[in-house]
């Protein structure tokens, strides 16, 4: 691992930092060391903060990563404790969020355009949950006239099961005939 040169602006890096955020402009820092004794190029000044400032981002990004993997980890030990909310305790948080900016977006517009946009997912799942129980009802229905279907055909059903000339393959066919007829052929 390469060690950085020392630079002959590090003994006055807080204050260039400073400067900076003042607003400062480079002659002005330039200046400024130069009373001190420091003499340096404009350019120098800025390609050291420039420096300085990117150090400084990929710090904080490095501290969001720990901060967000530390997060993480607290997050999966309290799901072992406790499991993660179900998708519906979800939207109904996701719900209560709606109506809260809903009431503290009077008059503001990016309020009311964000309330739009958490709709949209509120709305898919009410219809998924609609389109579920709707395939519950189908489902039901359909074993419901299966099982009359049944009843009704069950003595030309028991003569079928009874006939001892018929292979077990062959009673269930002879059977699912009788139930639901002739299956249309799938094209392959």
């Amino acid at each position: 691992m390469n060690k950085a040169r020392p630079n002959k602006l590090d003994p006055f890096a807080e204050r260039l930092d400073a400067w900076s955020a003042e607003g400062r402009t480079l002659a002005q820092m330039r200046e400024e060391l130069r009373k001190d004794g420091c003499t340096v190029a404009i350019s120098q000044i800025g390609d050291y903060l420039a420096r300085r400032r990117q150090s400084a981002l990929e710090e904080r990004l490095l501290g969001q990563i720990a901060s967000g993997a530390r997060q993480c980890r607290e997050v999966e030990a309290q799901f072992a404790k406790d499991p993660a909310p179900e998708f519906e305790t979800l939207i109904r948080l996701h719900r209560v969020l709606i109506l809260r900016l809903s009431t503290e977006s009077t008059g503001n517009p990016e309020l009311l355009e964000l309330v739009n946009r958490m709709m949209k997912p509120v709305v898919q799942f009410a219809r998924l949950q609609q389109l579920d129980k709707q395939i519950s009802l189908d489902r039901a229905k359909f074993e419901f006239d299966a099982a009359k279907a049944c009843l009704a055909r069950l003595p030309e059903l028991k003569a079928i099961s009874t006939d001892k000339g018929l292979t077990q393959a062959q009673q269930v066919e002879q059977i699912r005939l009788k139930l639901f007829g002739e299956l249309p052929e799938e094209n392959a």
